[in-house]
């Protein structure tokens, strides 16, 4: 193995490019499902990275994006992320084809022998595949899965060094997977499986060829909710590098859950001890010794034309303040989500060199994508310490909504997770994980009041923060806004914004002006404060993407 020592390189934007090309792409075929039951409410087709025997009708198309990352405890910061996306389409009830993509740009979990610092992988995988139910009697299926797949990139310490990218490193897997099942709501899963790989790569061991064989359990508690487990072990072969640098076999393990945010849109969290998510890499752990468990999480969305859009009772058309408020504020998200397929894009500038443009996208009702970048302010009277980068960096992650107060729910509340690195140059990439929970009240006299529990971290820093706002809105489409987050942990100063914002009657355009402490709007910049006021103006436009034949 080759010895390299060099720091953390971005997340490719692939997975988000090829994952958002797709949704784009396929939805026509969507149609072919709108007399057919919701996807997500039946038996799992693939427990995260584990083949189950199980398909979808024909016709069904389906989506998913996640990521998974370990403990922010390692010797690594924040800890490293996994990120992954794909699609499948159902040609038949028997027969689909699907792409999955995953990408990997870190330093590994921890330090191995003969290496002066911990080894650091840079992968992006596509794996093209195709499932085929061989038999079903209601009771009993058997599917056939192969799959061909590509390192569209890979550079590691292990495999011929960090500095030389190795090209045309194919992989592959053929997988029987047996599903039995013992009642409508539990399933018993079986599924041997080898995966095909080279030997060797620069003259570096790699996997080779592994026989595996995997077992698991999937109950369907309720319509909503999913629960399940897995182990995959190598029968023959070995599956992960452990500390000494030498290969050996390690059994992979899932355990987690699905809940539906709505009869399309499905949530999946779960922990593993596994790296890959597709056929050919769901049986390798990662690295070293595949003793890390990391926290996955991932988006499961199937189009279709006249399934129900929530599980809610009432779906009554917006009112106008209503929809008015479903724009993040300065500081703090908004607890509501854009109507399906609309889309909102905002760019803002201000003094301290902050700037920013954001796309937030509705595939569907309750469900959001947000895409962000923005450079954060470069005032020196911030905490250096807790400013990860003044470089532009992305942002990306979903936003849901659980509750919706237009819609007979007492209040609104919305969860949200953003994952983001800087996109220059700079050989130091630093990765930020971001997440909250939005709460909102409205009233019937014009005011909005949100609460939201926030936290944010990178390298070794960790914020967690209170947010609290206000907005009143007058009948001429004016708002005033004010915003406070009291910080903890590694930060004890608490971030505000006030200011106003107007909407320009029905043309979707908005502006609007704040004063802030905060060194950004989104992310962790919105928990990070300044000693010095910033002002900043920011433009929205609020698109209708409904009438266009790709949605």
């Amino acid at each position: 193995m080759s010895h390299h020592n060099s720091e953390a390189r971005p997340f490719s934007p692939l997975v988000l490019t090829l994952s958002l090309t797709t949704a784009t792409a396929i939805p026509a075929l969507a149609t072919a499902q709108s007399a057919s039951p919701s996807v997500v409410e039946g038996p799992p087709t693939r427990i995260v990275g584990f083949e189950t025997a199980n398909v979808n009708h024909a016709g069904t198309v389906e989506f998913n994006i996640g990521a998974r990352q370990n403990s922010p405890d390692t010797p690594t910061g924040t800890g490293n992320q996994i990120y992954n996306g794909g699609g499948s389409y159902a040609f038949t009830d028997r027969f689909t084809m699907g792409i999955d993509v995953q990408n990997f740009v870190d330093p590994i979990g921890g330090p191995v022998a003969g290496f002066p610092t911990i080894p650091q992988i840079e992968t992006t995988e596509v794996a093209l595949w195709g499932k085929y139910q061989l038999f079903n009697n209601g009771r009993l299926s058997v599917a056939a899965l192969g799959s061909v797949e590509n390192f569209a990139a890979l550079r590691s310490d292990f495999w011929g060094g960090f500095d030389t990218t190795q090209d045309g490193v194919f992989v592959g897997a053929i997988k029987a997977p047996i599903t039995y099942s013992i009642s409508p709501k539990l399933q018993l899963h079986l599924t041997p499986g080898v995966t095909l790989a080279p030997d060797d790569i620069a003259g570096d061991e790699f996997y080779g060829t592994i026989v595996s064989l995997g077992a698991g359990v999937s109950y369907r508690a309720s319509n909503r909710v999913l629960m399940f487990g897995t182990i995959e072990t190598a029968v023959s072969g070995d599956n992960t590098i452990n500390s000494d640098g030498n290969f050996e076999s390690v059994p992979v393990w899932t355990v987690g859950g699905r809940y539906n945010v709505t009869p399309r849109l499905g949530l999946e969290g779960y922990l593993t001890n596994g790296w890959g998510n597709t056929p050919a890499t769901s049986v390798m752990t990662f690295w070293p010794d595949g003793d890390d468990v990391l926290a996955g999480a991932r988006l499961i969305y199937t189009p279709g034309a006249n399934r129900p859009v929530s599980y809610r009772s009432l779906s009554l058309p917006p009112t106008t303040r209503q929809v008015n408020l479903q724009q993040d504020g300065f500081t703090l998200g908004s607890a509501d989500t854009l109507e399906p397929g609309m889309l909102r894009t905002d760019v803002w500038g201000g003094n301290d060199s902050n700037q920013g443009v954001s796309l937030s996208f509705s595939p569907d009702r309750d469900g959001e994508i947000q895409v962000i970048f923005e450079k954060y302010s470069d005032n020196p009277t911030a905490d250096q310490d807790l400013v990860p980068t003044t470089s532009v960096r992305y942002m990306v992650g979903p936003k849901l909504r659980f509750m919706d107060q237009n819609n007979g729910n007492l209040f609104s509340l919305t969860g949200r997770m953003l994952y983001g690195r800087q996109i220059n140059s700079d050989p130091t990439k630093v990765g930020v994980f971001y997440t909250d929970l939005i709460a909102n009240y409205k009233t019937r006299n014009g005011f909005s009041f949100t609460a939201s529990p926030k936290i944010g971290a990178f390298g070794n820093n960790e914020l967690v923060g209170f947010g609290m706002g206000v907005n009143y809105g007058f009948d001429n489409g004016l708002e005033l806004i004010a915003e406070v987050t009291p910080i903890g942990r590694d930060g004890d100063e608490a971030t505000w914004a006030a200011g106003a914002r107007y909407h320009l009657g029905k043309s979707g355009f908005t502006v609007d002006a704040q004063a802030t402490n905060a060194i950004g709007r989104h992310g962790i910049g919105s928990m990070v404060a300044q000693d010095d006021t910033r002002f900043a103006l920011t433009l929205s436009k609020t698109f209708d993407l409904n009438g266009l034949k790709f949605y």
